[in-house]
């Protein structure tokens, strides 16, 4: 099986929540960071939508920030 590296770019505070978080369960940052993805996508394979996956406070914010659709219906109007 061939392995890819990702990179994911956090700022400063994540990054050291990511390590506080991987220290208090003994485990790398990478290790959690690979468990984390592989749930999210479990969740998504089995079904689950964003409203599924995020605190109802953060959806709309989310929407206008991420949303794939919304970014190509900017580019389709220029």
């Amino acid at each position: 099986m061939s392995h890819t590296t990702l990179g994911v770019k956090v700022d400063t505070i994540t990054k050291q929540r990511l390590k506080s978080a991987a220290e208090r369960i003994d485990r790398s940052p990478h290790w959690l960071l690979k468990h984390a993805v592989l749930e999210w996508i479990s969740r998504v394979e089995s079904g689950a939508d964003i409203p599924d996956l995020l605190n109802a406070s953060v959806l709309e914010l989310d929407r206008q920030r991420n949303s794939l659709m919304l970014r190509k219906k900017k580019t389709d109007c220029l």
